[in-house]
């Protein structure tokens, strides 16, 4: 229950009703009237201690019973009075712990959060030298990109492009250039021409030494092979005489 002013001035207040109970011409209604708004503005919305407050009796028309009545009246309003003070410090009392284990409570939490917050730092501090270093690296590589692109795009505007070029576009290409690089791509262009004319007849001439050195050989396989039938031919010849002479003085006898 919370309440809807301080506690010490609530406490204060209902001690002053308290001791107004036993003040010389006490009078019951308006004490009565006061109490009851005192408690509504102390107690919130809903609380019942003002109905306790209004259902005492200070009076009665029995007069022999009149002061046994206030007397009664009086003492039933002091322990209610008593109660609700003894009640608004035990609360407060309650509300002072719950708010101190609630204060611990935070501060551990806060110790906790803080403790793992210095945990994290470190990793964190790690990641972001990590980024650094990473969009570092990005922007020499962007940069890097960058120059060499430029190097391409001077080089192919300094450099005759191959894609649909006529020997128009290269004849004019050729006589643009300034008399000293013509004279060098002249010079270059004739000393190509002169080497592989020199090359094309090295090359003919060796085509031709390897023919002749075929046909030679050709022939003096042929030659090799001819006297070995020569030679056989003779050594068939010289056994078949051999033999016919055999047989003939054979025949003789």
């Amino acid at each position: 229950m919370k309440l809807n002013i301080p506690t010490e001035q609530a406490v204060k207040i209902l001690r002053d009703r308290l001791g107004e109970i036993d003040n010389y011409g006490f009078n019951s209604k308006a004490w009565k009237d006061r109490t009851e708004n005192d408690l509504r503005e102390i107690f919130p919305l809903g609380s019942m201690q003002w109905l306790q407050i209004s259902s005492i009796n200070f009076d009665t028309f029995v007069t022999s019973e009149k002061t046994k009545v206030l007397a009664e009246g009086k003492d039933t309003a002091r322990k209610l009075i008593g109660s609700f003070i003894e009640f608004i410090i035990e609360y407060s009392t309650i509300a002072e712990q719950k708010q101190i284990i609630k204060d611990k409570d935070f501060e551990q939490k806060y110790y906790d959060l803080l403790k793992e917050w210095n945990d994290l730092v470190p990793g964190y501090n790690e990641l972001v030298k990590k980024y650094d270093g990473q969009l570092t690296t990005s922007e020499g590589l962007l940069e890097d990109i960058e120059t060499r692109d430029q190097e391409i795009e001077r080089i192919k505007s300094e450099t005759i492009q191959l894609d649909n070029v006529s020997f128009k576009k290269l004849w004019t290409a050729l006589f643009s250039l300034p008399t000293g690089q013509m004279i060098g791509v002249f010079s270059t262009l004739a000393a190509l021409l002169i080497g592989g004319f020199t090359l094309g007849t090295l090359y003919e001439r060796t085509s031709s030494n390897n023919e002749l050195f075929d046909l030679r050989n050709s022939q003096k396989q042929i030659q090799e092979q001819n006297e070995k039938i020569k030679f056989s031919y003779d050594s068939l010849k010289s056994a078949t005489a051999i033999k016919l002479d055999t047989t003939v003085n054979q025949k003789t006898k």
